[in-house]
């Protein structure tokens, strides 16, 4: 008697089972120097896996330029904060200028070629870095705890949400199966769990500018998943990888939470002057 393959939908239930309760020991329990190694390693497998998006065959120069530049503006983040990340960056657009200059003789294909350098240099190795940033507040383990437990809350209520009452197409074009009403289940789902948060860790910080921030989030962080449906869609793949049974690649987890790095980076930076 053999066993049935397990539907999609178990697979990503069995596969979050696991992992989450793994990162969040990793994040607890590794401290600092672990946390920097956990976001290294994830930026080098989504290095890989946005290479191949935007590449049909990338080149070897390509993954390890821009794995190169990503090392360099973490390593940036690590020591000088947020102006070393934008050093490395910077340096990392200067180099990109030079490796312009072969590509001219294909005129008639120029600025799809630099595009997709810029794209490669100012996505992933810009936004990871913030997860570094942010765990270098005082409070930086509870931001981040944060930032993953909304983030998934909406990502979550979206999906259940949508299946359940879904009728009115969010982006047809981008990703049929999002839906409005999904949308708002997110958000609204971001915005309860913020309210836990602001009952909890964060009861010193009043409820309307928590809010605003959960609100950000769940933007956001839905904007970056219509942004990677879009590298998908052009790229002709359903998802970006394979590396989680369910769930797809590593930027599959990952599109909605790092365009949501910068946003609680900044609300910490400039409101609560952290």
């Amino acid at each position: 008697m053999s066993l049935k393959p397990a539907t999609t939908h178990t697979q990503r239930i069995i596969t979050a089972g696991l992992l989450i309760p793994l990162l969040f020991i990793a994040l607890y329990w590794g401290g600092p120097v672990i946390f920097l190694l956990l976001v290294w390693v994830a930026f080098s497998l989504g290095n890989r896996e946005f290479m191949h998006l935007i590449y049909d065959k990338p080149a070897g120069l390509d993954l390890w330029f821009f794995w190169l530049i990503g090392t360099l503006t973490l390593g940036g983040a690590w020591s000088k904060g947020v102006e070393g990340l934008f050093m490395a960056l910077i340096l990392g657009s200067l180099l990109s200028f030079i490796r312009w200059v072969p590509l001219f003789p294909n005129q008639n294909r120029f600025f799809e070629s630099v595009g997709k350098q810029m794209f490669a240099l100012w996505y992933l190795p810009l936004l990871f870095p913030f997860f570094i940033l942010i765990r270098m507040n005082p409070q930086g383990l509870n931001w981040i705890f944060f930032l993953l437990v909304v983030n998934y809350a909406g990502d979550t209520g979206a999906y259940y949400v949508g299946r359940t009452l879904g009728k009115h197409k969010l982006a047809p074009l981008v990703s049929p199966q999002k839906t409005i009403e999904g949308s708002l289940g997110g958000v609204a789902a971001n915005l309860l769990v913020t309210w836990i948060f602001q009952e909890t860790l964060f009861s010193g910080y009043p409820f309307m500018p928590m809010a605003s921030l959960g609100l950000a989030i769940g933007i956001v962080s839905q904007v970056g998943d219509l942004l990677e449906s879009m590298f998908k869609r052009t790229a002709r793949v359903k998802d970006s990888g394979s590396l989680f049974p369910g769930h797809g690649g590593l930027l599959d987890r990952m599109d909605s939470l790092l365009p949501a790095a910068p946003v609680v980076y900044f609300f910490i930076k400039f409101y609560l002057r952290g």
